[in-house]
């Protein structure tokens, strides 16, 4: 199996770089450069760009002075003047396998020199499977310094649902109109819209979205809420003795004083702040135990997929991020366009999540008219 890792040292916006100020020969050790003051000792250089058949990767050995950059190895090509020097700090490339897919620990199973002059870095795994996970780390040969890992990549490449999928899709078509951003911008619309999209199911249906969180008060009936999910409650139930629960009923803060009484069968509870809360009546220490509204999870590694709610409405995020790109770039026309298509798969979306469970009856369809006394019957249709 072969793998593949992209090379984009280059090409970061934190990436510094220089211009060679003479040229440089095959097997040489030096490498003289215009601004030398950013090049660091031990870490990697790049000369040229990534995928330009020459282009080779050296290490700086001790610290650059007079313009001049020593090198650990020799060049395997000539290079002219003004070609461009970058300081990429690493290079070679960790490769790293999970046999247990994305729920396991990457484990180094190889490391290989970056080769500048291909836009990829390959590593032959000659016993992986179709089940196996993958992540790498750029590696510095010289310092032993290691980048973060990246994300996981599975070798049937990412699912429909996945953030790496959706945010391709939305690049294809900003590069088509010849407008590009990089995947953190990309990625961050993309969160927006699930935010969005969840906060639309919730108003319409608090079915969605739901945690629960077993929360200790005191004998003061005080309890803070720490979950970092946590939106709104839903449900609030009170045990004294942890195995016993009756649901509590809120109470306004300022409808109640210390003098009230208040019935452990028929337990309230108050908030006082957006996390914490009082159980009445005081005096006993217990747990709450809360169903609650949760803030969407923030897709962050390529692999995350859209919440199941939202996996038949890709299109609508899409649409979003459009919308976001070209209002961006004050192409006022476009993104009105993309915009209004988000607003109607949103509406679409709310319509259509509205019965969140199908099993139950919901309404008794009256195929025709109907006589009688009962004004409760509406004649028209639908009795509820």
């Amino acid at each position: 199996m072969i793998l593949s890792t992209q090379n984009f040292l280059d090409s970061l916006e934190t990436t510094q770089f220089s211009f060679l100020s003479s040229n440089v020969n095959a097997s040489g050790t030096t490498l003289p450069i215009k601004n030398i003051n950013s090049f660091t000792d031990k870490w990697a250089v790049q000369l040229g760009k990534t995928g330009e058949a020459q282009s080779e990767i050296q290490i700086i050995n001790g610290g650059p002075a007079n313009g001049t950059a020593n090198l650990y190895g020799t060049l395997t090509y000539s290079h002219s003047l003004d070609t461009p020097v970058f300081l990429i700090h690493y290079d070679q490339v960790i490769f790293k396998r999970s046999t247990s897919g994305t729920a396991g620990t990457a484990v180094a199973i190889g490391t290989v020199n970056i080769t500048p002059n291909s836009e990829f870095t390959e590593y032959i795994d000659t016993t992986g499977t179709t089940t196996y996970a993958y992540k790498t780390q750029f590696y510095n040969s010289v310092s032993t310094d290691v980048s973060l890992e990246s994300d996981w990549f599975i070798p049937g490449g990412p699912s429909f649902y996945s953030l790496q999928s959706i945010r391709q899709r939305v690049k294809d078509v900003l590069f088509n109109s010849n407008y590009l951003k990089g995947d953190s911008v990309v990625n961050d619309w993309i969160n927006e819209w699930v935010e969005i999209m969840t906060n639309s199911a919730i108003k319409v249906n608090d079915g969605y979205s739901m945690g629960t969180v077993d929360v200790a008060f005191g004998t003061a009936g005080l309890g803070t809420i720490t979950v970092s999910d946590f939106k709104q409650p839903n449900k609030l139930e009170i045990t004294w003795d942890g195995t016993n629960y009756t649901n509590s009923t809120e109470i306004p803060v300022n409808r109640y004083s210390a003098g009230d009484i208040f019935s452990g069968n028929y337990p309230r509870h108050a908030w006082i702040g957006d996390t914490v809360f009082q159980v009445l009546p005081q005096g006993n220490a217990g747990t709450a135990h809360i169903t609650y509204s949760a803030l969407p999870t923030r897709l962050t590694n390529d692999s995350d997929e859209l919440p199941l709610s939202l996996r038949s409405y890709t299109t609508s995020c899409i649409e979003y991020t459009l919308y976001r790109a070209f209002d961006n770039d004050n192409k006022k026309e476009d993104a009105d366009g993309h915009f209004n298509k988000f607003v109607k798969s949103q509406q679409d979306f709310i319509h259509e999540v509205t019965p969140r469970d199908q099993t139950g009856i919901h309404t008794i369809q009256f195929t025709e008219g109907l006589s009688g006394g009962d004004d409760s019957i509406d004649l028209a249709g639908d009795f509820i």
